[in-house]
């Protein structure tokens, strides 16, 4: 019978009480008698010796019988314990760590069954721990370290960097009447910037009060076409997003959310970054830097909540880049609203500008909303 209850009971404390003979000896010992009384009784029967009787030869055969025949259904029995232990390694091996082996037995099998408990157990903490871990590190990542092992010097890879920013969260917080309902609300947010990231094939690097950083192409790597597109579709998805987040939040009463996007591509140091005691899984780089920079860029011109930079563009894939069409900002500035809506996206060249941070201007472009 296979139990779902878990067992308290570990291999080292139920083996000191456990008796000196198992299986084997209970089994085999009385045989081995047996047979060298029958094998004495044969002897004395056919040297015509008369300490051994007739009946004393019977008994020894009839004794024989009896120790084969329990030795079978010992066995038997035996065979069936085994059994449920390969049903309960099979269910196990499928992922289920609930079931448990109901076997009380003292002997060799009973302290297999005890041990192989206690195995599923381990196992079960293990899985909630891999789950737990999860949820604060992303799958991918997590595979790579185990893969991989901490390594704290990093690898160079080229990677797509997303940054997101809430406009005037200091508005937004102050409509919150206590700290319960502020953390709800962005914990709504998170969840919903998570989602998108996700979905679009990218890892949430780092969650800094509104600010969310996340990046495309690492820890594996990947074509740089592919992260830049990833990212740029996802920052796209985002926008929708959050405009639906914003329509709900007002039906409760709650101020509208907007936010600010910076999208940056370029190598990064991507790996594990802290001790070994506690670290997390990040991208550090110009990139990095030039994505935080871009969305701050996105609070000073009007109609563009995302930015992105010019390595970025051109790294999209091309049947983007041929379909997208690029005007310079003066020309999209001169256009009236029907022309502006002929088009879902644009991309508009800023040309060079200042950023914080840079020594010299950079190329970037911004996305009207």
């Amino acid at each position: 019978m296979v139990s779902e209850e878990h067992s308290t009971t570990t291999p080292e404390s139920s083996a000191k009480a456990l008796p000196r003979f198992g299986v084997k000896s209970r089994i085999f010992m009385p045989l081995s008698a047996l047979v060298i009384v029958l094998i004495l009784s044969f002897v004395a029967y056919i040297t015509g010796s008369e300490v051994v009787t007739v009946e004393l030869l019977f008994v020894a055969i009839l004794g024989l019988m009896i120790v084969v025949g329990a030795g079978l259904i010992s066995a038997r029995r035996v065979d069936y314990r085994l059994r449920k232990i390969e049903a309960v390694a099979e269910r196990v091996a499928k992922g289920d760590f609930r079931v448990r082996i109901d076997d009380g037995h003292q002997d060799e099998v009973g302290r297999l069954a005890r041990a192989f408990n206690q195995m599923i157990i381990s196992l079960d903490q293990l899985q909630g721990s891999r789950d737990l871990l999860s949820r604060t590190m992303s799958p991918t990542v997590r595979q790579s370290l185990i893969e991989n092992g901490l390594d704290f010097r990093g690898i160079v890879q080229d990677v797509a960097i997303l940054f997101v920013d809430i406009r005037e969260f200091t508005q937004i917080t102050e409509s919150h009447h206590n700290t319960e309902q502020l953390v709800f609300f962005l914990n709504d947010y998170y969840t919903t910037i998570a989602n998108q990231v996700h979905s679009g094939g990218g890892i949430i690097g780092k969650y800094a009060g509104d600010s969310i950083l996340a990046y495309f192409g690492a820890p594996t790597p990947q074509p740089i076409s592919k992260s830049a597109t990833e990212a740029l579709l996802t920052a796209l998805a985002l926008q929708d997003a959050i405009g639906e987040l914003s329509q709900r939040w007002q039906l409760l009463g709650l101020p509208p959310i907007r936010i600010g996007i910076g999208i940056s591509m370029g190598p990064v140091v991507a790996g594990p970054v802290g001790s070994e005691e506690q670290f997390e899984y990040t991208v550090i780089g110009d990139a990095v830097n030039l994505a935080s920079r871009l969305q701050a860029l996105t609070r000073n011109v009007r109609g563009y909540s995302m930015i992105i930079s010019a390595e970025l563009y051109e790294a999209l894939e091309k049947k983007i880049r041929d379909q997208v069409q690029v005007v310079e900002f003066d020309a999209y500035e001169a256009m009236s609203t029907a022309e502006r809506s002929k088009a879902l996206l644009r991309f508009v060249d800023f040309g060079e500008v200042l950023v914080k941070g840079r020594k010299g201007p950079v190329n970037v472009f911004g996305i009207p909303d």
